[in-house]
């Protein structure tokens, strides 16, 4: 059993999730079914500042685990409902998830379904990236914008001593 705590940096909200597990450490099966998503440290960093409810944080890392792996991202949805039973939550609560995780820019719609954006989190290698990368939709709002401090270059400056 693992247990992994987020907790947002605005809200100071604490999402506690426990994953089960039939294999025991001793095994060595640190990717237990083979796939795993990468996430770049700024991308944790974004998710962490982002101003997410606990159920769209639990949402996203279940989307993040069913993501279909041969077309990098996707997540299918075949009725709203029906996913709301497959992530065992609530249906009012997936859809309110899901519109805080498009509006924060971290997923986006693909039809009826949803895709994971390519440059946040994404299972592949690098030339699929690439590819997933240009296929996100333009006005798709960016994770990313307005994290980290702002750095301003000051006219003038001297690093001697003299």
């Amino acid at each position: 059993m693992t247990r992994i705590e987020t907790v947002n940096r605005f809200t100071g909200e604490v999402q506690d999730l426990t994953v089960h597990s039939s294999v025991s450490a001793g095994a060595g099966l640190w990717f237990r079914g083979g796939g795993y998503t990468t996430m770049g440290y700024e991308a944790h960093n974004a998710l962490a500042e982002a101003d997410l409810s606990g159920a769209a944080y639990k949402l996203f890392h279940k989307m993040c685990a069913m993501q279909n792996r041969k077309d990098h991202g996707l997540v299918r949805v075949e009725t709203q409902a029906k996913f709301a039973v497959q992530v065992g939550m609530q249906q009012p609560t997936v859809s309110r998830a899901l519109r805080q995780l498009a509006e924060a820019g971290f997923i986006y719609p693909d039809g009826r379904d949803w895709r994971l954006r390519a440059d946040f989190v994404f299972n592949g290698n690098g030339a699929a990236q690439g590819q997933a990368i240009q296929n996100i939709p333009a006005g798709t709002p960016d994770p990313y914008a307005g994290k980290g401090a702002e750095l301003t270059v000051i006219d003038g400056g001297n690093d001697s001593d003299a």
